[in-house]
């Protein structure tokens, strides 16, 4: 096979020197008569000129795909479980169905890929995976059908966002992400239990999610992001919460609704629409509230976590405590409990009185249709 593949470069090179001299034999004829019509000849010499260049391009790329496919049928004969593609400048994977049960290593980095390359979603048993520096834009989440990988590195991409497919590598163990255009990491980051690295540098995060204090990390790099605590209190602006969104937030933090034979049906579609309190994991309209607490985890110094929390007792509880990850959890837990003392207590007549008028103020918000009643329902 390697014989065979010289004695293509050969015959490759040889057709190209005679490309080359037929063009300086075209070029010196028209040489000789510029004097008679100079301007017509130089056009005809650039055409001819242009041609032989897309010739010679052509070549070049058959002569990359022999070389490409070259590599994969050697990986096959000789039964490795390694393919390097490193700086073959090739623009899309080749078929990698013949090594679709051996391959556990594959490196397409330093090339020309633009779109994800899917092919290698046939490799059953792969385990790293390199795609660093090529101008991908986006992550398939059909990637999750890699259940063995345990290395993923798209470095130096066009990256903008993360599948949810991505959440479900659950063998991953270093993530490397650098230097792409990720503005947030989604919350679905605590699904990786198994991840030891994670390497962010030079993207857009302005925070990371509550999520990320869930893993066991060794290692984070972040560096050359907007995470500086002098840009914490921008990423962290609040809007004051509409009133909906409170009698909302009462009336489920003190149960009143066991007062109630019947809820209007508006109010019941309302009160479904809660998210979760990142702190206390209690119910959460619209947005909520957004802080930053810096956390000293995983060998990093104040990395700045961003909680969406339901209301401004949980905001202060964020702005007192910088604990670790086990700890947080232990107060997060504790906070569903202590942090609204009416949940799960005996009421007394006064607290019925203050349940009719939240649920009237309710009733008056939903009615008169408050500016922010939208919002909280889509939030």
């Amino acid at each position: 096979m390697p014989r065979f593949f010289f004695f293509f470069l050969e015959m490759q090179v040889a057709e190209n020197e005679n490309l080359e001299g037929v063009l300086r034999q075209g070029t010196s004829a028209r040489h000789e008569g510029l004097s008679k019509s100079r301007k017509p000849n130089e056009r005809e010499a650039k055409v001819i000129h242009g041609e032989g260049l897309n010739t010679i391009k052509a070549i070049q790329y058959e002569t990359l795909a022999y070389m490409t496919n070259l590599a994969v049928v050697n990986c096959q004969i000789h039964g490795r479980n390694a393919l390097n593609l490193k700086g073959f400048f090739i623009m899309d994977c080749p078929d990698l169905t013949s090594l679709a049960f051996q391959l556990i290593y594959l490196n397409l980095s330093f090339n020309s890929i633009s779109s994800f390359p899917t092919q290698i979603f046939c490799l059953k048993y792969l385990q790293i995976l390199i795609l660093r520096n090529n101008p991908i834009k986006t992550i398939p989440s059909g990637i999750q059908q890699l259940r063995f990988l345990r290395v993923f590195n798209i470095a130096f991409n066009l990256i903008t966002n993360l599948p949810p497919g991505l959440f479900y590598l659950f063998s991953l163990e270093e993530l490397n992400i650098s230097y792409n255009s990720i503005e947030f990491i989604p919350n679905e980051i605590q699904q990786l239990r198994s991840l030891k690295r994670l390497f962010v540098d030079g993207n857009d995060l302005t925070s990371f999610p509550p999520g990320i204090l869930k893993l066991n990390l060794k290692k984070i790099q972040f560096e050359n992001n907007f995470t500086y605590p002098c840009l914490w209190k921008e990423n962290s602006l609040n809007s004051p919460q509409s009133l909906v969104q409170l009698a909302s937030l009462f009336f489920l933090k003190n149960n009143l609704q066991k007062y109630y034979d019947a809820i209007p049906g508006k109010i019941q579609v309302l009160l479904k629409c809660a998210s979760q309190c990142e702190w206390c994991q209690g119910p959460r309209f619209g947005e909520g509230y957004r802080v930053i607490q810096s956390c000293n985890v995983f060998g990093a110094a104040r990395l700045p976590v961003l909680f969406h929390v339901c209301s401004s007792s949980c905001y202060q509880e964020v702005n007192e405590h910088t604990p670790g990850p086990e700890k947080q959890q232990n107060q997060a837990g504790d906070a569903t409990t202590s942090s609204h003392g009416l949940i799960g207590r005996d009421h007394d007549p006064e607290r019925v009185h203050s349940a009719e008028l939240a649920l009237e103020e309710l009733r008056e918000a939903v009615c008169t249709r408050q500016v922010d009643g939208a919002s909280a329902c889509r939030g």
